[in-house]
């Protein structure tokens, strides 16, 4: 499943359970969105056809998505009503963008990173391994958490990842703030920076 917010709500994609409506697709969800906070949702794109698990938006709100079925590197400018080919292949796990536009990918390979909304990618010289990327409401903080348990934060203006704690168990979310936010089997872990 993947989940981001936009200043014009939120955008999901992932499978339906057993009490999604129908009209959302099956045996994929395509891409839902929001306007009021996650308390109604409505199809706007791939209804049934495709699996998101890698979304995130940009500060100018461009959506980028990845279908688990495909290395395609999509964009939406349109609040993901519509999706066009960025021309980039990207095997990632996980995907976010900074306030300065660049678009990142952790990949098993490592990071790679984006300065032309998502056309090409290339490495991250010394950047960590990460499975999982979030970055701060304002996109200007990113945080990573690697392959070796370590939570890895990236300020505003740097090129140099900094560990920031470690986690205990495989996060399946990080988010940054004031605070660093992990979401794993074992709950929500708050580390503060």
């Amino acid at each position: 499943m993947g989940l981001t917010a936009t200043s014009q709500g939120l955008i999901a994609s992932g499978h339906p359970g057993p009490q999604t409506p129908e009209e959302w697709g099956a045996p994929n969800l395509g891409v839902i969105r929001s306007v009021d906070g996650g308390a109604n949702w409505e199809p706007v794109a791939f209804t049934g056809e495709k699996d998101f698990h890698a979304l995130t938006a940009g500060a100018d709100d461009t959506v980028y998505g990845l279908a688990t079925d495909d290395t395609d590197l999509l964009r939406s400018v349109d609040a993901g009503a519509t999706w066009t080919p960025t021309g980039a292949q990207v095997p990632a796990v996980s995907l976010t963008a900074d306030a300065s536009g660049r678009v990142v990918a952790a990949t098993a390979d490592g990071v790679t990173v984006s300065t032309d909304r998502g056309a090409s990618f290339s490495a991250w010289p010394d950047a960590p391994l990460l499975y999982t990327l979030g970055a701060s409401p304002d996109r200007k903080r990113l945080v990573g958490v690697g392959t070796d348990d370590r939570i890895w934060v990236l300020g505003s203006g740097e090129d140099q990842w900094r560990e920031a704690g470690t986690v205990h168990e495989q996060a399946q979310a990080v988010g940054i703030d004031a605070d660093v936010v992990v979401v794993d089997a074992s709950g929500i872990t708050v580390l503060p920076q």
